[in-house]
């Protein structure tokens, strides 16, 4: 039927009404924090390109994840600032790295928040790539799989209930999966960053977690932003 025998603004009438078959309900359950973890004790190092926000000590991110779960947030995300970086971004799969360390200290004072890690080798690496590189500069794609894998590992065992992978090498999802079943890590989850563009809005984040690549872009792992098409093939391929 159409207008005049149905009038859409019938149920749009008063505010009980439109509560009442509202589709879509936001709820702070819904909602992931996201932290900058950094070591060293009661430490806040403000983020320029940020305002408001700083890359906290794992205690004062222990005690804002108290706070997040009290305020009913579903989760948090870590994004880890080490003390030391090299080539292959060692403390990245390091059990007592900062992520690793932070994780154990937040689920120490929790009980229900979800704990997501991102993994990458980023803000790891001293060349700041999200993978290791060849003396002619070139991310090597299925080396780099054996890493993430292991930060994977680290980080699940540590206690993470998902982990993230933002990298975007060929066949990441694959490899890490199987590399915490084959260690009886079944119950971890994978949230993929299935189509990452290679954008300037990441502009921000690099400062944060101090991940900006020292030569060249990412632009041969980051998709082209002008492809539409080819995200619903990486979404897929994941």
């Amino acid at each position: 039927m159409a207008f005049p025998e149905t009038r859409m603004r019938r149920m749009r009438r008063t505010s009980g009404l439109r509560s009442l078959i509202r589709e879509h309900r936001l709820h702070p359950a819904d909602f992931v924090l996201p932290l900058f973890v950094q070591h060293g004790e009661n430490k806040r190092t403000p983020i320029d390109a940020m305002p408001g926000q700083a890359r906290l000590s794992i205690d004062l991110a222990a005690d804002i994840a108290a706070e997040a779960e009290e305020l009913g947030i579903g989760g948090m995300i870590l994004f880890g600032v080490p003390a030391a970086k090299d080539d292959v971004g060692s403390e990245a799969v390091d059990d007592e790295g900062v992520v690793q360390l932070a994780i154990r200290a937040i689920k120490a004072r929790t009980e229900r928040l979800t704990v997501i890690t991102d993994v990458c080798l980023c803000a790891y690496t001293s060349h700041g790539h999200c993978g290791v590189v060849n003396e002619q500069g070139d991310i090597l794609n299925d080396v780099t799989l054996e890493l993430l894998a292991d930060v994977s590992v680290s980080h699940a065992r540590a206690g993470a209930d998902i982990v993230a992978p933002s990298d975007m090498m060929d066949g990441r999802i694959g490899a890490i999966r199987a590399a915490l079943d084959a260690e009886h890590l079944t119950d971890t989850a994978l949230l993929s960053y299935s189509a990452k563009y290679a954008s300037a809005y990441y502009g921000p984040f690099r400062e944060a977690a101090g991940s900006t690549p020292s030569f060249g872009d990412r632009r041969s792992y980051q998709m082209d932003p002008a492809n539409a098409d080819e995200a619903v093939r990486e979404a897929l391929l994941d």
